[in-house]
């Protein structure tokens, strides 16, 4: 057992001396993860945007028109720009993206309130980018709704209800919707969790990626197996423990100190996030090291993962759901550890899931990081036999 902790010793005191003279791999794993982790992440830091500009064509010049532009300018997602007499001049507006929407008050909209009739207020929305339309959308609905319900209300008064039977009347069904996670709804507090685990998950990978095929490319894998004692477990464990630290502490970096600076919620367990964590870091370190193993060049190594790292993370239905996804990429991304890991990240940090909730997924992760550490294991092992015949 004594020999056993030198011969990883060794190695990994061999590991750091790598580290310390390739700056590549330095800037990789020492830099990159707390530069992205900070910078990525305060894009998003005010959670949801605000004050989207907005031009309003005002074709009835009316007290309603006039009071409807008011309550659009004030609400807190909308910020009214322009105000124009015609569409076309709005229209310029939009397709400049000088605003993202532009809003029409139709003639005699105020004489039709009053004559009770129904009156149309007209959206145009630039739907190339979908949160901006939904947020400008949920915008115009909020104040046309306060609008129609007072004029509704005021209607039934006429009519000779009191104002307790007359609200009622205007909204007989009224719906009660709650947010159970994610309260406030907004884009960064689902968007800065993934982008907390893709940083770990690419820095990971391409470190370790780098010290590997490095290896290759400087033809000194005989001599790390050589200080292993010819035993390709030891030597890839070695070289895998510092990653296998460093990143631990990253990842508790993150979910504590990342997480409360941004103010994402972690509800769960810290313990059951942590062992999915460390499985995490498992299978990534023993992917990195199979994928890179086929390279002779750094940089060839570097691009093979660069060009994966984003796709692995796409089809692990973080971003998209994956029930709608091509039945193809369901089957792949079931093989990724990425997949059960974000799946239970989430459901850990975001909506208090214990272990009962969960276990599939730790279950999955076992038995893909049992198969990557064994399809590694033999890979190296024919490595190091190359390379010492």
């Amino acid at each position: 057992m004594l020999n056993f902790i030198k011969s990883i010793w060794k190695v990994f005191k061999r590991e750091l001396s790598l580290i310390h003279k390739d700056k590549d791999i330095f800037i990789l794993i020492l830099i990159a993860p707390l530069f992205y982790a900070f910078f990525y992440n305060s894009l998003y830091i005010n959670k949801t945007e605000t004050k989207i500009p907005v031009a309003v064509v005002d074709m009835d010049k009316s007290g309603f028109s006039r009071d409807f532009i008011k309550k659009l300018d004030s609400h807190e997602l909308t910020s009214v720009k322009y105000v124009f007499g015609e569409i076309n001049e709005a229209h310029e507006m939009l397709n400049r993206m000088v605003v993202q929407g532009v809003i029409v008050i139709y003639p005699e909209s105020e004489l039709n309130l009053k004559l009770r009739k129904g009156i149309t207020i007209s959206s145009n929305l630039n739907t190339t980018r979908f949160l901006v339309s939904n947020d400008i959308n949920k915008a115009v609905n909020d104040v046309a709704f306060s609008f129609g319900n007072s004029y509704k209300q005021i209607y039934f008064q006429t009519i000779g209800y009191n104002s307790s039977e007359a609200k009622t009347l205007v909204e007989p069904v009224t719906g009660d919707v709650r947010p159970m996670f994610n309260l406030l709804e907004t884009y960064g507090d689902f968007l800065i969790p993934g982008l907390i685990v893709l940083i770990l998950h690419q820095t990971l990978m391409f470190g370790m990626a780098e010290s590997i095929s490095k290896e290759r490319e400087e033809k000194s894998l005989a001599g790390l197996y050589s200080l292993s004692g010819n035993n390709v477990f030891i030597s890839v464990f070695g070289k895998a423990v510092f990653y296998f630290v460093l990143f631990l502490i990253y990842a508790l970096f993150f979910f504590t100190v990342v997480f409360s600076i941004f103010k994402v919620n972690l509800y769960g367990n810290i313990l059951s996030l942590v062992v999915i964590t460390v499985l995490l870091i498992v299978s990534s370190i023993f992917f990195s090291i199979l994928i890179s193993s086929f390279f002779k060049k750094k940089v060839f190594s570097l691009q093979v993962l660069t060009f994966s790292s984003y796709p692995i993370f796409l089809v692990s239905g973080y971003v998209f759901p994956m029930h709608s996804m091509p039945k193809i990429l369901q089957y792949v991304s079931q093989g990724l550890a990425t997949t059960p890991y974000l799946n239970a990240f989430i459901r850990i940090t975001q909506m208090g899931a214990g272990w009962n909730n969960i276990l599939p997924q730790f279950y999955q992760m076992i038995i893909i990081s049992v198969a990557l550490m064994v399809l590694t294991l033999i890979r190296m092992q024919w490595l190091f036999k190359k390379s010492i015949s």
